[in-house]
């Protein structure tokens, strides 16, 4: 924890909350009693794999009010980026994935000198039937129809897009008022 207020603005670690998830919240299983920890968990993706972080809150209102910025922090950071952008190998090309927070899913060629890209799949969300990744470089989507799976070498650990994918499809979700 800072010290001085200077220190709050140069922080030691960062976490992106578009790639983090909150994966645990509560004293476990039951409810609280006393002198049981209240704690949360969350998952970031990186670059280098899942970084998995616990935190301990003293006292219940605090491990709401925690869980509910972390949640509430993701889902705007969805709404405001609105778009993530990697490169990646498709079908043996040099590609971007583009993820974005409303039209869903695009992979284009990178452009060569004088030409346009070329748009090799686009599809919204709803169109997506499965995903899933090997967690060292590729991501697997599966669309259905006549292309079926395809396979992207994203060059490094899938996990911050999936989780990218998660917060927006999770921030949609609490758009339309589909949770309680």
């Amino acid at each position: 924890m800072p010290r001085r207020k200077e220190a709050w603005f140069s922080p030691v670690h960062m976490y992106p909350l578009l790639a983090t998830r909150l994966v645990h919240s509560g004293p476990g299983k039951g409810s609280p009693q006393a002198g049981v920890d209240l704690s949360f968990a969350t998952r970031t993706g990186t670059r280098q794999g899942i970084e998995t972080h616990l935190f301990r809150a003293e006292i219940g209102r605090d491990l709401s009010h925690w869980t509910r910025s972390i949640v509430q922090g993701c889902h705007n950071s969805a709404e405001l980026i609105t778009e993530v952008t990697t490169a990646c190998t498709c079908r043996n090309q040099e590609c971007r994935l583009t993820i974005h927070y409303d039209n869903g899913f695009s992979v284009t060629t990178e452009p060569q000198e004088g030409a346009f890209p070329k748009t090799i799949i686009q599809a919204p969300y709803e169109k997506l039937k499965m995903s899933s990744d090997d967690g060292i470089r590729m991501l697997y989507l599966d669309f259905g129809g006549k292309d079926g799976e395809i396979q992207l070498d994203l060059h490094s650990c899938p996990k911050p897009i999936v989780f990218i994918i998660h917060s927006f499809l999770s921030a949609k979700i609490t758009r339309l008022g589909l949770v309680a």
